[in-house]
């Protein structure tokens, strides 16, 4: 008896050696090889500013000779998740349903299928996103399982304010405003002059280039500031000025 169990068991373990590992491409229980397509997500600027709406293309390309027909259970065809910091922000289709509608739509070489998704990017009291970069994967909710995309990234950048524009910023998030290096074909620099500041927001920073310059303030405290831009000649009497700026803040908490 015992050496008919050890028999089979050899059996066995020779039948395991020799049959061949399962294609790591298409599955008995799938309709569409994952490895017949190529999916892609693009959005349609690199930088929005926090609080506005990023738009996105996904794209359906056939890499084969051959017309590959996509299975859908429901009238979703496409989906779209945002990451930040490793955590889940953003479902394109959360809160949304769809008929119970099975369809399938034919995917031609040289004939890629585009669809364009939206994000708003602000947060559920409406107020914007944190300043920074974020990635965002478009998904082809195909059955019995959904393709996915490249990985994309977009940066979310600080509002720009223009002078007398009245613009509500969180606490303890960056704002900036462009000003020009040149007025009237003289060089000039910018100097700040607060009212009712009382350290609400900090310059923490400035970018350069050959024609403008970039100061990106803080907002510390919650209140109203008022800030304006003094151009001065350089070389010249600082008493004098070529312009004057305003700029209008108001700094609010998370539930204002």
């Amino acid at each position: 008896m015992r050496g008919m169990r050890r028999a089979a068991l050899f059996l066995l373990l020779v039948a395991c050696l020799v049959t061949p590992l399962p294609s790591l491409g298409l599955r008995k229980w799938e309709y569409v090889n994952p490895h017949d397509l190529e999916i892609r997500i693009a959005p349609e600027t690199a930088e929005v500013t926090a609080g506005g709406t990023a738009t996105f293309t996904i794209t359906i390309r056939n890499k084969t000779d051959k017309t590959v027909n996509l299975p859908f259970a429901t009238g979703q065809r496409f989906d779209l998740a945002v990451w930040h910091n490793e955590w889940q922000i953003f479902r394109w289709s959360q809160g949304k349903r769809w008929a119970e509608a099975p369809h399938s739509i034919p995917i031609r070489p040289r004939y890629p299928e585009t669809y364009q998704l939206a994000w708003t990017t602000t947060d559920r009291l409406l107020c914007p996103l944190p300043q920074g970069i974020y990635k965002v994967v478009g998904m082809v909710m195909t059955q019995p399982r959904f393709l996915m995309s490249n990985a994309a990234r977009i940066r979310l950048a600080p509002p720009k304010i223009v002078p007398g524009q009245l613009v509500k910023v969180r606490l303890m998030q960056a704002f900036e405003l462009d000003l020009p290096l040149f007025l009237d074909r003289k060089a000039v620099q910018w100097e700040i002059d607060y009212e009712y500041n009382d350290n609400r927001v900090d310059l923490h920073s400035e970018r350069r280039t050959d024609r403008t310059v970039t100061y990106s303030f803080l907002a510390k405290r919650a209140g109203h500031v008022v800030m304006h831009l003094y151009a001065r000649p350089l070389f010249q009497d600082r008493g004098r000025s070529l312009e004057r700026r305003t700029y209008r803040v108001e700094v609010v908490t998370g539930s204002d």
